[in-house]
C-alpha cells in the first residue's frame, strides 16, 4: 500500500466513524430518564359488518354465569370402581406378560377384578 492509499483508508475510516457516531449514541444507555409515550386511548366503536354471533342460526345456549367454584374431588379423581377397573386391566397386562400358570392366575384374577369394577360403575 502506498501512502496515497492509506491516506485514502484512514480518511473513509474516519469519516465513516464520525457519521456513525450519532447511531450509537442513540443506543446507548443515559442517566436522563425517558419520557413514556402516552397515546390517547382508543374508544371502541361498534362493530361494522357481520360477527360471530350473528353466524348462530336457530336455539342460541345461553350459559348462566356462576361465582360459584365446581367441587374437587379427592385424589387423582377417580373413584373406587374406576380404579378397581385400572388394576383389574393392569393385572390382565401382567398376566399376559409373566405367561404360563402365573400368567393364567393373574389374568384371571385381574379380569375378576376389573369386571367387579365395571359392575360397581354401571351401578
Amino acid at each position: 500500500m502506498n501512502v496515497r492509499s492509506r491516506a485514502a483508508l484512514i480518511l473513509m475510516s474516519a469519516l465513516i466513524l464520525v457519521l456513525r457516531a450519532p447511531q450509537g449514541a442513540a443506543q446507548s444507555l443515559t442517566a436522563t430518564p425517558i419520557a413514556p409515550n402516552l397515546a390517547p386511548t382508543q374508544v371502541e366503536k361498534p362493530q361494522v359488518g357481520p360477527t360471530v354471533a350473528a353466524l348462530t342460526v336457530g336455539v342460541r345456549n345461553v350459559v348462566p354465569t356462576t361465582t360459584t367454584q365446581p367441587q374437587q374431588r379427592g385424589g387423582a379423581g377417580l373413584g373406587q370402581s374406576e380404579a378397581l377397573m385400572i388394576v383389574g386391566g393392569a393385572a390382565l397386562l401382567v398376566g399376559a406378560v409373566v405367561g404360563g400358570d402365573a400368567g393364567d392366575i393373574f389374568m384371571i384374577g385381574g379380569a375378576i377384578v376389573g369386571l367387579y369394577g365395571l359392575y360397581k360403575y354401571l351401578q
